[in-house]
């Protein structure tokens, strides 16, 4: 049974990755092409469990078909999204803290240097009131805030989306 359970967990597990980047689609392969042009969290799971079952995105991405573009690249940018949309809450919480794993992995994924991290940390909670205050935002509603504030500080500016012509 225990050998099993990582068989009854995949489609939860893919649901859950589909419903987090609903925004962005369930990626390339052969589900994309089966339920292009339909939107909502059914079609995109579907998509991305057909992507995820027929293993056919390594082939996409292999000759550049399927929808596959294997020249594309992953930014930081999508990165830092993915992670701060699947771990706002954990966020939240280390912000109010003043540091934590999960702030840190953000700083990581912002590149920012050690020595940027510690004020990042306390900016963040000094900060907390006003980057947590709407209780409705989404994350990408808050990373519009942290990229405000970020441009806001002299020594921290280099990291927002505002100061990079982003």
């Amino acid at each position: 049974m225990i050998r099993k359970l990582p068989l009854f967990l995949m489609p939860l597990m893919m649901a859950s990755s589909g419903a987090t980047l609903a925004d962005s689609g369930p990626g390339c392969g052969l589900g994309q092409q089966i339920f292009a042009g339909q939107s909502g969290l059914a079609a995109h799971v579907m998509a991305a469990t057909t992507n995820g079952t027929s293993f056919n995105q390594l082939f996409g991405l292999s000759f550049d078909s399927l929808g596959c573009d294997g020249e594309t690249v992953i930014t930081a940018e999508f990165q830092r999204n993915v992670f701060v949309a699947n771990n706002y809450d954990n966020i939240a919480r280390d912000v109010a803290q003043g540091g934590g794993e999960h702030l840190q992995s953000l700083a990581q994924l912002m590149q920012m240097q050690d020595s940027d991290a510690e004020h990042f940390y306390e900016l963040a909670q000094l900060n907390y009131d006003e980057l947590f205050s709407d209780l409705d935002a989404d994350y990408s509603q808050w990373l519009e805030k942290l990229d405000t504030t970020l441009a806001a500080d002299p020594e921290l500016a280099k990291y927002s989306l505002h100061t990079n012509g982003s």
